[in-house]
């Protein structure tokens, strides 16, 4: 009798482990600004974890970065799409501009997907003008829609007064809205604080999106190490798990 008690005891205790590792939080890490550094790419790809990269159109590396990415097995592909943004403004070849017509747009969607033929999605470089714009949103959103029912939005959350994860919605594209900006200042101390308020995001909403950046050396140094101390809280997953997650709801 007692031999069976410890038995049942210890399924119990294994039944009670996998739901704790179930009902764990989930983290979604989007990397930005990918495109420029094959080698970069190749790096951060190397990480075990599940990643997002999002991926800016038509730069030297951006469908070689893609490429292997997506050889990985492990890893999520967007597109970050330029959107006019306030302040200076590069000259990207491949962008949405305030005032672009429906084909104007259109133009733009094909050459990025092109550019990056394994991207499902799509997200906001910049774009704080472009973003609150409700015309334009409406604009993009319908021209976006029309790619078909797969693909998904990420609102990178650049302003307060963003009307684009409200927009997608609308013209049913399932979207999600950037929780927190991980790194906008280059110290570990910094990054490791973000880090950790987004993990407390997660595990007071269920699920939270957090957006960092290829191109930052700081970044890239310490982000290896802060997955691996905060993997036993969170479950580290890909953007569409979160906004399949969402749009159950």
């Amino acid at each position: 009798m007692a031999k069976r008690l410890r038995f049942a005891g210890w399924i119990l205790f294994l039944i009670l482990l996998a739901i704790a590792a179930a009902a764990k939080p989930k983290m979604a890490v989007v990397i930005d600004d990918v495109g420029y550094s094959l080698a970069e790419a190749k790096a951060l790809a190397a990480l075990e974890y599940a990643l997002t990269f999002a991926v800016i159109p038509a730069q030297p590396y951006s469908s070689a970065s893609a490429a292997a990415i997506a050889a990985s097995g492990r890893h999520a592909v967007l597109i970050h799409m330029p959107w006019t943004p306030l302040g200076n403004r590069q000259a990207y070849p491949v962008r949405i501009e305030s005032g672009y017509s429906a084909e104007n747009i259109r133009q733009m969607l094909d050459r990025a997907f092109a550019s990056v033929p394994q991207a499902a999605g799509l997200n906001n470089h910049q774009g704080s003008i472009l973003s609150a714009d409700a015309a334009m949103m409406e604009r993009f959103m319908r021209i976006l829609s029309e790619r078909g029912e797969n693909i998904y939005f990420l609102d990178s959350n650049t302003t307060v007064n963003s009307r684009a994860q409200a927009t997608a919605w609308r013209h049913g594209i399932p979207a999600a809205r950037n929780n927190i900006f991980l790194d906008g200042t280059q110290t570990e101390e910094y990054i490791a604080r973000r880090f950790a308020e987004a993990v407390n995001i997660a595990g007071r909403r269920g699920a939270v999106v957090a957006i960092c950046h290829s191109t930052r050396p700081v970044t890239k140094r310490v982000l290896k190490k802060l997955l691996n101390k905060y993997n036993e809280q969170v479950d580290f997953v890909l953007l569409p798990e979160i906004i399949q997650a969402k749009e159950r709801r």
